[in-house]
């Protein structure tokens, strides 16, 4: 039941994201320096968040969420990101390019909604044989770590302040997402029961 449950979350997920994507335009040309962005599990990426903070990585991890937010989620790490005393969930919510009200850092592309048709593809493919939990999705994205003094912007009036990303500010880090690269089987892995929201 719940194998059935979650995918019908990935597959609703998954098409918002697309059909969200289907109002931008990629007219980017993958450079050298992405083709060498590294690829990190939820673990990893926040172990070192300032390493990481501002620049393209992929993230390659489980994924979960309702219709309100979706993340990659590090189940092995759980309280690994701290920031300026504030423990946050250990994952990392994902947000369009287009979506995004305030950024820390410069956001100079847009969403590859092809690559998001052909995952969604090799997913249809994979998705009756692997339990989604036990699948690693790959995204290519901007990487931003939450701190009070990077989320205080000027804005007309005064200045604005957002507490965390992601839904109801829950999250200590986000990727912006440029494409989506992969999905796979996760080596030896046993499925896991969901967590209760």
């Amino acid at each position: 039941m719940q194998k059935a449950a979650l995918g019908i979350v990935l597959i609703f997920l998954l098409g918002i994201i697309f059909s969200g994507a289907q109002t931008q335009k990629s007219h980017e040309v993958t450079s050298a320096k992405e083709d060498a962005a590294p690829t990190l599990t939820v673990c990893e990426a926040l172990s070192h968040p300032s390493e990481y903070d501002g620049k393209i990585v992929r993230i390659s991890d489980r994924i979960d969420g309702t219709d309100e937010w979706t993340a990659f989620v590090g189940n092995d790490c759980p309280q690994i990101l701290v920031t300026e005393g504030k423990v946050w969930p250990s994952k990392i919510v994902w947000e369009m390019p287009a979506n995004l009200d305030l950024t820390i850092h410069p956001v100079y592309f847009t969403f590859n909604e092809d690559s998001q048709k052909r995952l969604g593809e090799k997913w249809d493919h994979i998705k009756d044989k692997v339990d989604a939990t036990c699948a690693a999705f790959t995204y290519t994205g901007l990487f931003e770590v939450w701190s009070k003094a990077k989320a205080r912007k000027t804005a007309p009036g005064g200045w604005v302040e957002f507490s965390g990303f992601g839904h109801l500010s829950g999250s200590g880090a986000r990727l912006i997402l440029k494409s989506a690269d992969d999905v796979a089987p996760i080596t030896n892995c046993k499925p896991k029961k969901r967590d209760a929201q």
